[in-house]
């Protein structure tokens, strides 16, 4: 029987995620095992550098043909090539084999992520923008002056 049955529990409440990852053969369970193991070839390979590159790149692939990282920018892309030759031991610990590659990606994406809060107004400005707004008449124009003018910093 699979979640899909027609004969299924059928009680109005949400089901544990257990009953999801049940069962060695299903794709929810190796999807879960292959992110455990990802996880845990991370923190290894993550052993390996320095505090400060933490937060700036993950692993993409670890085999014996590939190691592969992807970092923010060409600026961590850099620092992770100075450290190749110890990320590679670090690889052939963990896979008893050292990789044939070593290969970094960089994906701005990453950097995207981490969301920016929009920027203020000063309180000059806001009133600059509001009293401009009032010698207006109504109309796109003037709606947008007075949204903008609501961005003032507090």
């Amino acid at each position: 029987m699979t979640a899909f049955d027609d004969n299924t529990r059928r009680c109005g409440r949400p089901q544990n995620l257990r009953w999801w990852f049940r069962g060695d053969a299903s794709a929810l369970s190796h999807i879960a095992r292959q992110t455990r193991i990802s996880a845990r070839h991370q923190r290894e390979l993550q052993a390996a550098l320095p505090q400060s590159l933490a937060e700036h790149w993950r692993l993409a692939r670890i085999d014996a043909e590939l190691l592969c990282l992807v970092t923010e920018s060409p600026l961590w892309a850099t620092q992770l090539r100075y450290r190749r030759t110890s990320l590679l031991r670090s690889a052939e610990a963990i896979l008893g084999q050292q990789p044939r590659q070593f290969q970094i990606r960089i994906e701005p994406a990453l950097s995207a992520r981490r969301s920016k809060p929009p920027p203020r107004l000063s309180t000059a400005a806001a009133a600059t923008l509001r009293q401009t707004a009032d010698c207006m008449d109504a109309g796109p124009l003037r709606d947008a002056l007075l949204r903008l003018a609501s961005r003032r910093r507090d």
